[in-house]
């Protein structure tokens, strides 16, 4: 008879690993992140939440890391992970950033930040990102509407 760990290979760690990194995602995002496996994955996912593990918020449809997460999404967060998950095939490695930046991941030989930016904080985060060198990485920034982009002037920009 297999064990748990024997039937998901580890998998049930790598996703408690990638919810506590980014603390609330959406259903879809973590099943995003284990795409080969997505019938046993939703398994694990129904194991987890009953095992009170990881917490399921199903009128947000979120995955938590605890249910305080629910309550308050850090929803440019959530966006930085689609932006993530674009890359995906390609990325070596991700992990989430300090204000502004959402979140950094590794590509090839490319080094990547992702920057969101709501409405109103545009002249915060050119004051932040002017004191902060882009240390070579390529800074792609999530804004909330086109209408902001002639409001950034941070170097290093990619892509909006």
């Amino acid at each position: 008879m297999k064990s748990r760990n024997q039937i998901y290979r580890g998998e049930g760690e790598r996703l408690l690993k990638l919810i506590t990194t980014y603390h609330a995602l959406q259903y879809e995002q973590v099943l995003q992140f284990f795409i080969r496996n997505r019938d046993s994955m939703k398994s694990l996912i129904t194991s987890l939440i009953k095992r009170g593990r990881i917490y399921y918020d199903q009128d947000t449809d979120l995955l938590c890391d605890t249910p305080k997460a629910s309550n308050s999404p850090d929803y440019g967060m959530i966006a930085a992970v689609w932006v993530l998950l674009d890359f995906k095939e390609a990325v070596v490695y991700h992990t989430s950033g300090e204000f502004p930046v959402k979140l950094h991941f590794f590509s090839q030989d490319e080094v990547y930040e992702v920057i969101y930016v709501s409405l109103g904080q545009e002249a915060l985060i050119n004051h932040v990102l002017a004191s902060l060198p882009s240390k070579d990485a390529n800074r792609l920034v999530i804004l909330e509407s086109e209408q902001q982009a002639v409001q950034i002037t941070i170097d290093g920009i990619t892509a909006f």
